[in-house]
């Protein structure tokens, strides 16, 4: 009979234990869809082109919104190759508005010939300079 009890102690224990680190692991998922894990982090998205963040990166952004990060935009062209530039830029705003990227969070570089110029020198000095330029 000692064995028995003993057996079924041993289960009780290990039922609990199993619980104990199920309920957990379903805290740690529900604080993660709650968008409570991740809280306060920044990202930088980068595109070339307007209409871009939706076409390649939605669900990058969604996740990321999810997740509670803060999202900024920086693209580098207005998309004025058929005179559209004003349009295109008021639908990467309206887009972004869309994925939750507060248009105080996108920066557009209007000045192709800037750009070319910019990216003509190191990869590293680019980066820097685009920092300090507009994301500081």
């Amino acid at each position: 009979m000692e064995v028995v009890g003993l057996l079924c102690l041993a289960a009780a224990v290990l039922a609990w234990g199993f619980l104990w680190v199920w309920d957990s692991s379903e805290r740690m998922k529900s604080q993660e869809q709650a968008g409570l894990l991740g809280g306060g982090s920044r990202s930088l998205l980068v595109i070339a082109h307007p209409d871009d963040e939706a076409m390649f990166f939605a669900p990058t952004v969604l996740g990321l919104a999810r997740l509670r990060h803060r999202v900024s935009l920086l693209c580098f062209s207005a998309g004025n190759y058929y005179n559209q530039g004003e349009i295109r830029k008021k639908e990467l705003l309206q887009s972004c508005d869309v994925l939750g990227i507060p248009p105080s969070s996108v920066r557009i570089i209007d000045n192709s010939s800037h750009v070319r110029q910019q990216i003509g020198k190191s990869g590293k000095r680019f980066l820097t300079e685009v920092h300090k330029l507009y994301i500081l």
